[in-house]
């Protein structure tokens, strides 16, 4: 939360990836796994979507249409506008501002699937914690991420997984509203993302067949 008297920056605008990269198929097309279906993308259209993940040069500023397409520029991939609208319309990428309209919708249909183990905090490092494997750390995140993390792909979207934390923090005698608003906690999920997709720590995913 903001100071008194401080006005927040603007909500970047994201650019997130849906689904699960299943690996190069016998067509020579890269499939992914997009609900219960599989999309096959061309290693073009594949680049750019990778591109979403979040910045290849391991950064953690906001990651929107116009970095994803100075990073496929700097890669010398072609026609990259074109890709990207075409993967929008397939639905493998989606357009969503924290705290805006398109974060909740967004939130409704996709749910956060891990793709890595959680390992937890450390002594040294309380409030640090930590996703990866068991040789390899590829993330970190607050607790509420963490949380998130473990266990939101038991529920059937994203957001229903914000309401559920959100009420066991409430019970649980919290009151800072990044605890226990399912809002703050969507927003504060979904500003932090880009670092978990970029290291395959987590994907976001369709529930069932896509729409």
């Amino acid at each position: 939360m903001s100071a008194p008297g401080v006005t927040p920056p603007p909500a970047a605008d994201l650019l997130l990836p849906i689904g699960h990269s299943l690996g190069l198929g016998d067509l020579g097309a890269v499939e992914v796994r997009l609900g219960a279906a599989v999309e096959e993308l061309p290693l073009e259209e594949f680049s750019l979507w990778a591109l979403a993940h979040g910045d290849p040069d391991g950064g953690d500023r906001p990651w929107g249409a116009d970095q994803v397409l100075a990073a496929a520029a700097r890669a010398g991939l072609a026609d990259a506008a074109e890709h990207l609208s075409a993967l929008e319309q397939r639905g493998l990428l989606v357009r969503a501002t924290p705290g805006a309209a398109s974060a909740r919708a967004l939130a409704d249909r996709v749910r956060l699937l891990p793709l890595a183990i959680g390992l937890g905090n450390t002594r040294v490092q309380p409030q640090v914690y930590r996703m990866g494997r068991s040789d390899e750390l590829l993330a970190v995140g607050s607790s509420t991420t963490y949380d998130l993390f473990t266990w939101a792909h038991m529920e059937t979207s994203l957001w229903r997984a914000c309401v559920a934390s959100a009420a066991v923090a409430s019970r649980a005698g919290a009151s800072d509203p990044g605890l226990v608003d399912p809002d703050e906690l969507l927003t504060g999920l979904l500003s932090t993302l880009h670092p978990l997709l970029v290291t395959g720590a987590v994907c976001l995913d369709t529930w069932g067949v896509a729409a």
